[in-house]
């Protein structure tokens, strides 16, 4: 049951991934590939919520289906190194630079907020 619970919320988030991040690639800051970003910055907001909200009956569901499953395919660190990599080959390094704090600084900042806002201990 445990890998029916992790598959079904991989192909659901693998799926809400290429929808959002599809929708956001039309925006484009300073280079940057927005789709990426909020894709991760939702998803990272989203475990923090999630984990601050863990007891004990819900634990298996959280952790199985929507951590590793759902959040674990919606957000998309691959492609973030992919992007990342392509800015570089193409000495992009201002870009490359940016991206790169930009996208550690916003998702760790995004999950200590859904934490914090959420928590409840």
């Amino acid at each position: 049951m445990t890998y029916f619970f992790i598959g079904l919320g991989g192909a659901l988030g693998a799926s809400l991934r290429y929808y959002f991040s599809s929708y956001f690639s039309q925006f484009i800051f300073f280079s940057i590939p927005l789709g990426t970003i909020l894709v991760n910055l939702l998803g990272c907001f989203l475990i923090g919520y999630f984990i601050s909200n863990q007891e004990e009956g819900n634990t298996l569901f959280i952790n199985n289906f929507i951590a590793i499953g759902f959040l674990g395919s919606f957000t998309t660190f691959s492609a973030f190194t992919k992007e990342a990599l392509v800015f570089y080959n193409n000495e992009s390094f201002l870009t490359f630079f940016v991206y790169i704090s930009l996208t550690l600084f916003l998702c760790l900042f995004s999950t200590y907020l859904g934490f914090k806002i959420f928590y409840n201990g």
